[in-house]
């Protein structure tokens, strides 16, 4: 069998140090389905408060950038240039991936001095940044970019409102077959909710918290939030007398797998969304689902979730979520339902299987290989 060229893929991601990212997973299970002939580098870039003076570091495949919030771009850029440099001047077929809005500069200053194909990973759909009037914003950071990777197809939809005319292929998050173990479920006579998004304001858990409330006064209930912590902590004044468990970050796969074996339904109350692990999870392990309608939800969950729909002002309807949230408690064969129809949409869609090899294709095809 001929073997196959090399091809070296660099990683670019930006966070807040303190935070848990979905980008990190998607780079974690991306890499972990990789050939071997398909050679993966990371730069990170880390930021918080706490980071005082910018230091680069190097452990395995990963170059770590910790710099203080709003140090200048094209100073960091010119550093983590000068650092890796070295490094990938003589790398073949490279492919330098910008996984986040802000950070597509490196990607095309490495490519102005490297033979190199870019390639933007939207992981969010920026809507909530339109306007007033509900326009796009003019800025369009992948407009150069040489093929463009939406994580779903919705995404189509942001392109075209901010001008985007590149190439661009939609491929859809995944995750590994979990092993259920169907056991697992405490018999103590209480229904669980997951909300596996943590407490950004974004992820919406403060617009369910009146069904959360009306439901928690006829029926034994609890709402489990997982997730990593945001500024926005004052929702924890509101949570008071509420049946809610902050657990916080889990990073652990086991624990992860922990807590949707032990909850009966997830919920998900997000304004914006494009293809969310949480999501993913929810349907890889047969929980029924219940869902405010953000675009990327909706798209992803298919008919295997109830959807609450919003009004003109994005306003959920909390007696129609507490209502479903009732009516998935009382009917067992609607639970069943729900979770095969989920089941199956994860089958179809979002293994992590499917997304590496739809993956590894744009690769070869962008490098004509």
């Amino acid at each position: 069998m001929k073997k196959k060229p090399i091809i070296n893929v660099i990683e670019i991601d930006g966070r807040d140090a303190r935070f848990q990212s979905g980008i990190e997973r998607y780079l974690s299970i991306l890499s972990s389905q990789m050939p071997e002939h398909i050679k993966t580098t990371r730069i990170i870039f880390y930021w918080s408060p706490e980071i005082k003076d910018l230091n680069i570091k190097q452990n395995g495949d990963e170059i770590s950038v910790y710099h203080p919030t709003g140090f200048p771009g094209s100073v960091l850029f010119e550093a983590v240039i000068a650092y890796i440099g070295p490094k990938i001047a003589n790398m073949e077929n490279l492919i330098i991936k910008s996984n986040c809005l802000g950070f597509e500069g490196l990607a095309y200053s490495l490519r102005s001095r490297f033979y190199a194909k870019t390639v933007g990973v939207l992981h969010c759909l920026p809507h909530r940044a339109r306007g007033s009037e509900g326009k796009f914003p003019s800025n369009n950071a992948f407009f150069n970019m040489d093929h463009v990777i939406l994580v779903c197809e919705h995404g189509r939809e942001f392109l075209d409102g901010v001008k985007n005319k590149q190439p661009h292929t939609v491929i859809f998050n995944g995750i590994d077959i979990p092993k259920v173990d169907l056991k697992a479920k405490p018999k103590d006579g209480v229904f669980r909710f997951l909300f596996a998004h943590g407490w950004g304001g974004h992820k919406g858990l403060e617009r369910i918290l009146p069904a959360i409330k009306k439901v928690s006064e006829t029926h034994k209930i609890e709402v489990i939030v997982v997730g990593g912590f945001s500024p926005d902590d004052k929702i924890f004044e509101k949570i008071e007398g509420l049946p809610i468990t902050k657990i916080g970050l889990l990073e652990k796969p086991e624990d992860i797998k922990k807590y949707y074996e032990m909850c009966d339904c997830a919920l998900f109350a997000s304004y914006s969304e494009a293809c969310s692990f949480a999501g993913i999870e929810a349907m890889a392990y047969d929980m029924p689902i219940i869902s405010s309608d953000a675009a990327g939800l909706v798209e992803m969950f298919g008919k295997g979730a109830i959807i609450i729909r919003s009004n003109e002002k994005g306003e959920l309807d909390t007696d129609e979520y507490a209502r479903q949230m009732i009516r998935v408690m009382e009917t067992p064969t609607l639970r069943t339902k729900l979770g095969i129809l989920a089941y199956a949409r994860y089958k179809e869609r979002y293994t992590a299987k499917k997304m590496a090899r739809d993956t590894i294709k744009l690769y070869e095809d962008l490098l004509r290989l």
